[in-house]
């Protein structure tokens, strides 16, 4: 007969066992393996969902585990939409030296800055979403990703229209594909689109032209005053792109603050610079950044006045 303390022992090792089996349940819902995660979404017609993390280090990617990736309910729904991916940066954890590069190259290539970063992305790896930490829990967190799942699918749509279309409409079509896209916080290049809508808009009647020509150059620029370090010749080839950006404010205001940059951080002219970053805000005042620059060209005048006291 089994006595009392026995009983004891043995729900205890049960619970410890069932403890442990939920744990590497868990643990085996992420993959590590890119390559296989990728085989792995093909097969199963998913999305992958990367989680490019510091386990070990970065609060914040803490703070998402427990709150949101520990969580029953996000174990149990997310691997149902989802192949879940967890590329790992740790300090004092080594990894093996393959996956060290593979995350590092992995980084690299999705343009990683910061941590946490979660990107969703396609069988192929092409990403369609970028998202971090999120208040609110595993539902909410689910509701976020889902709506940029419902933005990349109405955008799949767009596109499909867009191909039975011609000239100016299908331009339309695709630059409203793009924009949900962008909404989705993509870092990813849409250049195959943005040939397409240049093209189209061959005289820039329909403001698309610019709105994606325009950045281009912009990049262009940005890459040559990195090697040439010519903060003139910078200025100078900005202010060519100014009046093929009126059409677009907001690329106005994005030359304009590029130039606000040159000029007070690369040549100390804080007087020019002032300048641009006013010419910035009346661009495109009801911007974020229109109204963030209120404050910011009213804090430097403030510490400009302080400073000739």
């Amino acid at each position: 007969m089994i006595n009392r303390k026995q009983i004891v022992l043995l729900s205890l090792s049960l619970v410890f066992l069932l403890s442990s089996s939920m744990a590497l349940a868990a643990e085996g819902l992420w993959q590590t393996d890119f390559a296989a995660a990728k085989a792995k979404a093909e097969k199963e017609h998913k999305l992958m969902l990367i989680d490019f993390t510091g386990s070990d280090w970065c609060g914040w990617c803490k703070k998402l585990k427990k709150e949101v990736f520990s969580k029953k309910l996000f174990q149990e729904q997310a691997p149902k939409e989802y192949i879940l991916v967890e590329l790992d940066f740790p300090q004092k954890t080594k990894l093996d030296e393959k996956l060290t590069a593979q995350n590092q190259a992995l980084a690299k290539s999705y343009g990683i800055s910061g941590y946490p970063s979660i990107v969703l992305a396609d069988a192929k790896g092409v990403e369609l979403a970028r998202t971090g930490y999120k208040a609110g829990g595993p539902q909410a967190y689910l509701d976020h990703l889902n709506g940029f799942v419902e933005n990349y699918k109405q955008a799949q749509i767009l596109e499909k229209e867009a191909n039975k279309l011609a000239g100016i409409e299908k331009a339309k079509k695709l630059d409203q594909a793009i924009a949900l896209l962008v909404a989705n916080g993509s870092k990813r290049t849409y250049d195959d689109l943005s040939d397409e809508i240049i093209a189209l808009d061959k005289d820039g009647k329909a403001g698309l032209r610019p709105k994606y020509e325009l950045p281009k150059k912009i990049t262009a620029i940005e890459s040559q005053l990195k090697q040439d370090k010519d903060f003139d010749k910078a200025v100078i080839a900005l202010d060519e792109l100014v009046p093929q950006a009126k059409s677009v404010p907001s690329l106005q205001q994005r030359i304009y603050l590029f130039q606000a940059g040159i000029l007070i951080k690369g040549k100390g002219d804080k007087v020019k610079g002032m300048e641009r970053l006013q010419l910035a805000q009346k661009a495109a005042p009801d911007t974020p950044t229109g109204q963030q620059l209120i404050k910011f060209i009213a804090r430097m005048q403030q510490e400009e006045t302080g400073a000739d006291k």
